[in-house]
């Protein structure tokens, strides 16, 4: 047994986990609070849109095989993640819609305000649909600028399959850091639902910098751009993620977003 290898299989794994525990957080998120305040449903549907359709990926051969663990834990782990992301956007429609504040959940409506493509008192301003609209508008041209740049063996349509998933990732968390950016204030189960979403990326990352260092004879063709994509997604998420670390430091009860003078 090469232990290179089991480092990249518990590099997924740890990966994994971190998908799901996002989907924990959120639940006892909601759960404690009785209350869908402060959580994005754009982000949120988008999300688990991302869990459920990336099980696809074990259908068409393109999920990692692991070289040391068992195999089935990783679709298990995909299809539990996915399963409990379903069942937590119904509960949050069935249950909490009423406490969502979907006006604040707005990233995008600006847009269609700039170009006056509603009216300032349109009730369309606080639909989650029309925001949504945008943001997966971005999505489709994000993948197809995404389609022009990665390298890929595969078909078309195999290939914007990849691009669209990943461009869903990378805009998902967008309309909930929206969200943070308006109250200032984030408590801690929602702050980890973002620090979890960040560990995801980082055990990704590490996975594709440790690859060449495993496996001497490979090299993917695509390891440069998952590796420029896993940095970009880290990134987006930096500001909060200092924010995050500078109230853990503090000893906030809360994460507070912007000017000391808030405390």
């Amino acid at each position: 047994m090469q232990w290179g290898e089991v480092f990249l299989d518990l590099l997924i794994l740890c990966s994994d986990l971190c998908l799901c525990g996002t989907f924990v957080v959120v639940f006892l998120q909601l759960r404690k609070r009785r209350s869908a305040a402060g959580l994005s449903l754009q982000t949120l549907a988008t999300v688990v849109g991302a869990r459920v359709i990336h099980l696809i990926s074990h259908n068409i051969q393109l999920h990692y095989s692991p070289n040391v663990f068992p195999w089935f834990i990783y679709p298990m782990m995909d299809v539990v993640s996915a399963c409990a992301g379903v069942a937590l956007l119904v509960s949050f429609c069935l249950y909490y819609y009423p406490s969502y504040e979907k006006e604040k959940d707005n990233f995008g409506i600006h847009i269609f305000e700039r170009f006056e493509l509603i009216g300032k008192n349109s009730p369309l301003k606080t639909s989650p649909f029309l925001a949504a609209s945008f943001l997966y508008a971005v999505v489709a041209v994000m993948a197809v600028m995404w389609f022009l740049v990665r390298k890929s063996q595969r078909s078309f349509l195999v290939s914007y399959f990849c691009c669209y998933y990943e461009a869903m990732g990378a805009v998902a968390l967008i309309p909930q850091l929206w969200m943070f950016h308006q109250d200032k204030r984030v408590s801690p189960l929602l702050a980890n639902f973002v620090v979890l979403t960040a560990m995801h990326r980082f055990f990704t990352l590490a996975f594709w910098i440790s690859y060449p260092r495993v496996f001497y004879w490979r090299y993917p063709d695509n390891r440069g751009i998952q590796m420029a994509s896993e940095t970009l997604n880290i990134l987006i998420l930096s500001d909060f993620l200092f924010y995050w670390a500078r109230s853990k430091i503090r000893g906030d009860s809360e994460v507070i977003i912007g000017d000391n003078s808030l405390v």
